[in-house]
């Protein structure tokens, strides 16, 4: 695709796998963070610059749709480029893909900011950068663009009172540690991608299919798009706490939500809704959700 540019190589490894057998959806975060740094020295914002200037970049939202599973071993490759260019704000396009077969595996649109790391506010770019990002353009492919979960679909009015009144229930507590903060002196959005992906479990036992019961039945779980809002960041010491919310079940998937808050003084930080799905560990086809198990997501 004109305009993309290569912004990450590197390996699936054991220890990026989960139980399901595929890479945990924390690592598609977590590679595409690494390509957003090397992107960074591609429109003049690298490491020298940061520490010149005092800006850096931070990620406001993310849209992902996982097309296919990645798997211990296998090569990936991860293209840059941009969809638009506002004052403090652009649009990034990247593309995850396994480097053998040219298999597209994953797609990120992520909308970014130029951040003050003094002020913690958003400024303008500089102008240097707003004209190596223009060299950078591309359009946004029709097979990244929302499936399930359009924009508008998403919740924005996040506070642990709505969380309570639509019977959300706790399924992460932890804190931020310092290995978990970036460059920006913020936690990576890799990790806050992490404590969603702890929660899953919580979810799925919430809702009367537990891992060990998934396991019995030769059965897992993969998601396949999701949507992030950060609201604030989360430094280092700082506690936190996931709120789960069942939305709705459709015949093979599942929507449900993730809000993230500072569990000392109750703000949300992060807001994330998802689509899941049930496959059969031997054939990894998706399979039907099973009734009483749709039933709990119907009531929420």
């Amino acid at each position: 695709m004109s305009g993309m540019i290569d912004t990450y190589r590197g390996y699936v490894s054991m220890q990026e796998c989960d139980e399901m057998g595929h890479m945990n959806i924390q690592h598609y975060i977590s590679k595409t963070s690494d390509a957003s740094f090397n992107f960074r020295v591609a429109i003049g914002m690298g490491f020298s610059h940061q520490r010149e200037s005092g800006l850096g970049y931070v990620a406001l939202e993310h849209h992902i749709r996982f097309h296919r599973e990645l798997r211990t071993s296998d090569l990936v490759l991860v293209k840059s480029g941009v969809i638009e260019i506002r004052d403090k704000t652009m649009r990034m396009y990247q593309e995850m893909r396994e480097v053998l077969d040219d298999r597209l595996a994953a797609t990120f649109i992520v909308d970014v900011g130029c951040l003050d790391l003094k002020t913690r506010r958003l400024v303008p770019w500089p102008e240097e950068t707003r004209k190596n990002a223009e060299a950078l353009v591309v359009a946004e492919p029709e097979y990244a663009q929302p499936r399930g979960l359009a924009r508008e679909i998403m919740d924005r009015d996040v506070s642990a009172v709505r969380a309570h009144a639509l019977d959300m229930f706790e399924s992460n507590r932890s804190v931020v540690n310092t290995w978990e903060c970036d460059t920006n002196g913020h936690m990576n959005a890799r990790f806050f991608m992490a404590r969603f992906s702890d929660a899953q479990g919580h979810m799925w036992a919430h809702a009367g299919l537990g891992r060990h019961q998934q396991t019995a039945a030769g059965l897992a779980t993969a998601t396949v798009e999701m949507r992030l809002i950060y609201f604030r960041e989360m430094m280092a010491g700082e506690t936190l706490c996931v709120k789960t919310g069942l939305v709705e079940a459709g015949e093979k998937t599942l929507r449900y939500r993730h809000w993230l808050f500072n569990a000392e003084t109750g703000e949300p930080a992060c807001a994330a809704e998802g689509l899941g799905l049930l496959f059969d560990k031997t054939t990894r086809k998706a399979v039907r959700i099973p009734d009483n198990i749709a039933a709990r997501f119907a009531r929420g």
